[in-house]
């Protein structure tokens, strides 16, 4: 199953919201962890960005296209180390969401992913191709993005 424009249309429009929270908080609210929660805007923004690499990248047995500390830092199981970003930071981020996904639309429509290495995800969904992955990473992506919008309400 060839996946049509409309779910790179998805992508792109659920990181440009994610975008537009990196754009109205401050470097400290991006970092501030409100009670109640065990994450950040920040981290889970960068999260998007590891978890793609991750899915479509590494399971195709593929180079990911940012560095491997960064995956490190914001992959499944990491959290928050603390720190407020510089406006650096948050400038780099806001690249790596625009050109991750431009890079991986790019990428599968000129049939880079040619192996793919079947994942059970903690959401208990079986992706066995590089088309589940993409769309289960919409999924995901929609779900940090409630937790970004949820986290904004407090961090106002």
């Amino acid at each position: 199953m060839k996946l049509t424009s409309q779910t790179f249309n998805l992508h792109k429009a659920t990181r440009a919201k994610l975008l537009n929270y990196l754009d109205s908080l401050t470097e400290q609210g991006l970092a501030t962890i409100p009670n109640g929660f065990n994450n950040n805007v920040l981290w889970n923004i960068a999260h998007c960005v590891a978890t793609q690499q991750i899915l479509c990248y590494k399971l195709s047995g593929l180079t990911p296209k940012v560095p491997e500390s960064f995956i490190e830092t914001y992959r499944k199981g990491t959290a928050p180390d603390g720190h407020t970003p510089t406006k650096e930071e948050v400038q780099q981020l806001k690249e790596l969401l625009i050109s991750t996904q431009k890079q991986l639309q790019e990428d599968y429509q000129q049939g880079f992913f040619e192996n793919f290495n079947s994942y059970s995800t903690s959401y208990g969904f079986e992706l066995n191709s590089i088309e589940d992955a993409i769309q289960f990473n919409n999924t995901h992506e929609s779900m940090h993005l409630g937790v970004v919008i949820s986290l904004n309400y407090f961090v106002k």
